[in-house]
Order: C-alpha cells, then sequence, then structure tokens
C-alpha cells in the first residue's frame, strides 16, 4: 500500500516557511512563564541569525528553480549549514514541548491562562518550520538536482554538450 503524501508547490512551501519564520521569531521574544516580551535576552537575536540564514538558503532555493540552474558549491556549503539549523529548531521544539506538557510540575507558580494553548501553539509552529524545512530538502533534490556535478570544474559546465 503507498503511502498517501501532500503535494504542494515549492513556491507555497517557501512562503509558509517564511511564515513561520516570523511566528517563530515572535515567539522568541516570548516569555512563555512570564506572559511577557523579553528583548534584552541575547538567545532571541541569536535566532533572528538562524533564521537570515534560513531566509538565504530559501532565496537560493527560489533562484535555483525560477532560472533552472544546477545547484553549486555555494549552495551545497550553506544547505550543510543549514542541517545544523535544522537540528537548533528540533532542540527548541523539545525545549518548549517539555516546558508546555510539563506544566504540572510548576504548581508554585501562577501561570497565564493562555499558557498552554500559546505553548502549544509555539511547539506546533517549530513542528511545522522542521516539516516544511525537510519537503524543501526532498524538493531541492527532487528539482534542482544532487550535489553531485561538483567534481565538474565550472569552466566545464558552461561548454557541456
Amino acid at each position: 500500500m503507498k503511502i498517501p503524501s501532500i503535494k504542494i508547490s515549492w513556491k507555497l512551501s517557501v512562503l509558509i516557511s517564511v511564515l513561520l519564520l516570523i511566528i517563530v521569531s515572535f515567539s522568541n521574544f516570548y516569555g512563555l512563564l512570564t506572559d511577557k516580551f523579553h528583548f534584552n535576552k541575547a538567545g532571541s537575536y541569536f535566532f533572528i541569525l538562524l533564521a537570515t540564514v534560513h531566509i538565504i538558503y530559501l532565496y537560493a532555493f527560489w533562484f535555483k528553480l525560477t532560472e533552472n540552474e544546477y545547484p553549486d558549491k555555494e549552495m551545497r556549503n550553506l544547505e550543510y549549514g543549514f542541517y545544523l539549523i535544522f537540528a537548533y529548531y528540533v532542540y527548541k521544539m523539545v525545549d518548549i514541548a517539555s516546558i508546555v506538557f510539563g506544566y504540572s510540575t510548576y504548581n508554585d507558580l501562577i501561570l497565564p491562562d493562555h499558557f498552554l494553548p500559546i505553548g502549544i501553539a509555539i511547539v506546533l509552529a517549530y513542528l511545522g518550520l522542521c516539516l516544511i524545512t525537510l519537503k524543501i530538502f526532498s524538493i531541492r533534490k527532487n528539482k534542482i538536482g544532487s550535489y553531485i556535478t561538483d567534481c565538474y570544474e565550472e569552466e566545464d559546465l558552461d561548454t557541456w554538450p
């Protein structure tokens, strides 16, 4: 039996990814336990740096697909760095999920009324970002190609018949 897959276009994948990046970026400044935005935390700005690399990768992905170009060494190196960023997304998702779903351990704290709904929404945003990132990786492999072409020199690709 064949497993059904969701067919979405690569343009929609990029747009969903950008939307989820914006949501997750704002949620990084939000203190789930304090119910306030904290703009003085350095870790929140670190995430903005990682999101910038994500946006650059999405731009390269969009450009390669619209111009019908082959993958190059720069895109390969950017994607390899992006794998580390993806691991950070998974780490943050698990970290926030452990706080949200372990809320019964915070008996001594007075939690905001919307702690659970906002926490679940943030976890789902991270989960969606991870899933759409994996989808973009698979689209890159299927539509742009693999990185095997780096065994050729760039001059040889221009003269390829």
